[in-house]
């Protein structure tokens, strides 16, 4: 499985009770919705050397126009296909490497990762006091602690799977990198370190494993809901501004649900010192 976390944590408001406890339903969400605006655009300084850029258009012609260099080869000598083939990269790459074009590519696999993929964010700690307010309605919401031993954790479908797994984020002083270098590791896992914070682990899945699709929400993207086997979760935390309606919805969902029987409740509290304690709940 992992040498990470033996539990990571979802922040939610209160509002989140329904989907997440009484469906066992979760959201991940387009990049687009996310609070960082440059999640999944690391800084790039252009699409590539000049000869990682013909190298690339080279193997793209190949493999999906493979006769324009067969028909060079049949009315020309060796020598003078290959010199006119390289030409021909020559005038694509200039082509790739124009600003318009350079901006359209980028732009456009951007849009097919947020429309196609959803993140669901994830935090080792439960005790940040910045995510309780900014995540959970300032206490009055709660936490799912989930088990990171889980198999739904661990859905890797080959070793070069990018997604469907736990990955921890790594926060960096991002430095441009260009295009065609740019490793999933640092597009999809790496923030700048002012999120560091957070302590995130996350999982990436396509939008086509999708349980549920109800929206559009407040940015007019669809939401996009997964289940979750309720084994995963191993409690709930009680946010320390929580109301007794809140309390008592959160309870009563869990005790009603035989799947849910092994669920614990615990409950946040905030202290003078704006430090976060998780006790058990009586």
């Amino acid at each position: 499985m992992n040498d990470g976390p033996k539990s990571v944590y979802k922040y939610l408001p209160p509002d989140r009770t329904g989907n997440v406890l009484e469906k066992l339903l979760i959201r991940f969400s387009q990049a687009s919705v996310l609070n960082d605006e440059s999640e999944f655009k690391p800084p790039l300084k252009g699409m590539g050397t000049r000869s990682e850029v013909e190298k690339d258009v080279r193997e793209r012609f190949q493999a999906t126009h493979p006769w324009i260099f067969a028909q060079l080869k049949l009315r020309n000598s060796p020598e003078k296909a290959d010199q006119l083939f390289a030409e021909i990269v020559s005038a694509a790459a200039d082509q790739v490497e124009s600003p318009a074009n350079y901006e359209r590519s980028v732009k456009e696999v951007y849009r097919k990762l947020d429309e196609n993929f959803g993140v669901l964010s994830l935090s080792e700690t439960p005790l940040s006091a910045l995510m309780w307010a900014r995540y959970a309605d300032g206490g009055r919401g709660f936490l799912i602690e989930f088990d990171t031993q889980h198999t739904w954790f661990w859905g890797k479908r080959n070793e070069g799977d990018s997604f469907n797994h736990l990955r921890q984020v790594k926060y960096l002083e991002r430095t441009p990198t260009y295009f065609l270098n740019l490793p999933d590791e640092t597009a999809l896992y790496t923030k700048s370190i002012e999120w560091s914070y957070e302590k995130e682990w996350r999982i990436i899945r396509n939008f086509n494993d999708a349980a549920e699709k109800t929206g559009p929400d407040g940015h007019n993207k669809n939401v996009l809901l997964f289940a979750v086997p309720p084994s995963t979760i191993n409690s709930v935390v009680i946010g320390y501004n929580a109301t007794g309606e809140c309390v008592q919805r959160l309870k009563s969902t869990v005790s009603t649900n035989a799947d849910l029987s092994h669920v614990k409740f615990q409950r946040a509290i905030l202290n003078d010192d704006a430090a976060i304690d998780i006790v058990l709940e009586t």
